[in-house]
């Protein structure tokens, strides 16, 4: 059965002129490469030369720019300016390739780990280039194309119109993929969740970080036995050393991170034999720097940078993301190359919790403030079980009553009708005492959903 859903899934992909299977072997042929820093140093040029031709914001610094460059990339790179979200507001039109007329492209847009939305472009090439790098890295964990895979993942489309359309739902029967909602973790749906995953035993669980570690509380709580699973990937979101813990002893198996954004894919992800986040040399470089954007030396924390090396429509060239991290020293990391990240912080979601006790993550708040141009930056607290407080830094424009009144409605939707939402506007939003920016924060205690003790 799963030679012929992956013959029928082929046969769909070519028939629709999807070249994901062939982005995918590509990449497969380059990760068994033995030096992959040849790979990467490749695709950086590709995208340093591409920027030079066809982006007017890139243009002037790379004017003399050729693939046979003396300099390296890396050094060629640090020349160029860090792309910051607020250089990206000022010089969108700028940033887009020339040849946007020859490509089909579409809008995207994030809040990133900052809490400060931004508008970007991708076109169909990264699209499917990007879910070739999303496959490599679930066969990183023995998990190939065409092998059953659980995911335990956000839809408001579930939430706000039902049943996903007839060509998803298709689709994830080719792929033997099936899909449990991350924001409708009522009691009775997570002991749903739980026997579906008993049953089904898919070769991968990939899962938003918060959502599968309250799931495993969950089980343990309520005393429900989980039959042993064979790895799990999370994703969006933190993963703490005590939830990754709490999810193996429950799951019994193996938890593995990954890392990345809606503006640049997947960064990095854990892989089998390796101490850290591996970075495939297909899609991203990344940059450790200071505050001053000066690059800090192997093993130093820093600010993360990101040259995607998918997207020509819009490159994002030395992006800093807004998180944290340290790099392994090729030397010594045994990756034959590969940049390995040995730490991530800044990114920092909570769990909400209805009043009837059910759990709805973080994630599903910040989705609802996506593609708002009124929008410069937010925090989405949860005060009590019902009551729901968005601060809201604006841009120039005030927001249109028409967004908030959605924002309200699909607030309440999940946490009740009686749900008291209310709209804060600062001038701005500070980090916490820590350093790291909290973009969802709920102040309800897990046990007594009543406010946290100070």
């Amino acid at each position: 059965m799963p030679l012929f859903r992956r013959l029928l899934s082929r046969l769909a992909s070519a028939a629709r002129g999807i070249q994901v299977p062939h982005y995918l072997r590509e990449f497969h042929q380059a990760d068994q490469a033995q030096d992959a820093i040849t790979v990467l140093h490749g695709n950086m040029r590709r995208m340093l030369e591409h920027c030079s031709v066809h982006v007017p914001y890139y243009q002037p610094i790379l004017r003399d720019y050729t693939p046979n460059h003396f300099e390296t990339p890396e050094k060629l790179l640090c020349k160029l300016p860090i792309l910051t979200k607020a250089l990206i507001r000022e010089n969108f039109d700028a940033l887009m390739s020339n040849d946007l007329a020859e490509r089909e492209w579409r809008y995207n847009t994030s809040g990133g780990s900052t809490g400060e939305p931004i508008r970007f472009i991708q076109d169909r090439r990264y699209t499917e280039r990007s879910a070739a790098v999303t496959q490599l890295y679930s066969a990183w964990l023995g998990c190939e194309f065409g092998d059953s895979q659980l995911m335990i993942w956000g839809s408001e489309r579930e939430l706000f119109y039902g049943k996903p359309p007839l060509k998803t739902r298709l689709g994830n029967w080719l792929r033997k993929t099936q899909t449990l909602n991350a924001f409708q973790m009522t009691p009775e749906r997570m002991r749903d969740y739980l026997h579906t995953i008993n049953r089904v035993r898919p070769r991968l669980i990939v899962a938003y970080a918060q959502a599968i570690y309250e799931l495993a509380k969950f089980a343990e709580a309520e005393n429900i036995a989980v039959v042993a699973q064979q790895a799990i990937l999370t994703s969006a979101g933190t993963l703490y050393p005590f939830m990754r813990e709490k999810i193996e002893q429950i799951f019994g198996c193996r938890v593995f991170n990954r890392y990345g954004s809606r503006e640049v894919g997947l960064i990095a992800c854990e892989r089998p034999g390796y101490s850290g986040l591996v970075a495939s040399p297909q899609s991203n470089y990344i940059e450790i720097v200071d505050s001053l954007g000066n690059p800090v030396p192997f093993g130093i924390e820093g600010d993360i940078l990101v040259t995607n090396l998918l997207n020509e429509a819009m490159p994002l060239v030395r992006y800093a993301i807004g998180d944290r991290g340290t790099l392994a020293d090729p030397a010594t990391s045994g990756g034959n190359g590969r940049q390995i990240l040995t730490k991530v912080s800044g990114r920092n979601v909570d769990a909400f919790r209805t009043a009837e006790g059910g759990l709805i993550d973080g994630e599903y708040f910040t989705h609802l403030l996506y593609f708002r141009p009124w929008l410069s930056k937010f925090q989405v607290i949860q005060k009590t079980p019902l009551h729901l407080l968005y601060k809201i830094v604006l841009n120039a424009t005030p927001a249109p009553e028409d967004d908030l009144e959605e924002i309200r409605q699909k607030s309440c939707l999940v946490l009740g009708n009686e749900c008291q939402v209310d709209f804060e506007y600062l001038a701005a939003i500070p980090p916490s005492s820590s350093g790291k920016y909290r973009y969802t924060i709920s102040e309800v205690d897990a046990n007594s959903n009543g406010p946290h003790a100070n």
